[in-house]
């Protein structure tokens, strides 16, 4: 009794979900200031995080299922979805060297049209790591922010129908 009582303890400590999302000051494409989740306040969001390239190919599994569903409503009953949807690459220790460059080239790279979904974040990732439980730099985290911003849901890795299933079925059911 005692050891499940401990590892329950332990899981739950291990999760984010329940907490309040922590700030995050960034940059919008079009080249705007950004405070994540106060900025986006009053509605359901989206924000997925990645702090090394290594992530980049599973944050980017993510980009046309979330831009069709969320962004530009491409699917049948879609536009019943009001969910603010964020790309947030994070450059940190020595890879905020590569920042401006990095910002230049995705700006020239990326559709106008989502220039207000991707953010780029520059500073201390500790913090982040900490209250977010950031474990595996090749994998991308994504979070389901509720209207008050806390977060309610939370992916790791590539992107899979059934994650958007959950976040539909949480959204329908409140």
């Amino acid at each position: 009794m005692r050891f499940i009582v401990i590892l329950l303890f332990s899981l739950s400590t291990l999760s984010s979900v329940g907490q309040a999302f922590p700030e995050l000051i960034g940059e919008l494409l079009n080249s705007s200031p950004i405070i994540l989740p106060e900025n986006c306040k009053g509605k359901y969001t989206l924000i997925g995080l990645a702090y090394s390239q290594k992530a980049e190919p599973e944050l980017r599994s993510w980009y046309d299922p979330a831009i069709d569903k969320f962004i530009l409503k491409r699917g049948m009953f879609d536009s019943e979805y009001d969910v603010n949807t964020y790309f947030v690459p994070m450059f940190h220790g020595v890879t905020k060297v590569s920042y401006d460059k990095a910002f230049k080239k995705t700006k020239e790279l990326t559709d106008e049209r989502l220039f207000e979904h991707i953010v780029f974040f520059k500073g201390d990732l500790k913090p982040y790591k900490e209250s977010l439980q950031f474990k595996y730099k090749e994998k991308p985290l994504f979070f389901l922010l509720d209207k008050e911003g806390n977060i309610v849901k939370r992916y790791q890795g590539e992107f899979r129908e059934k994650y958007f299933e959950e976040i539909i079925a949480y959204i329908d059911s409140h």
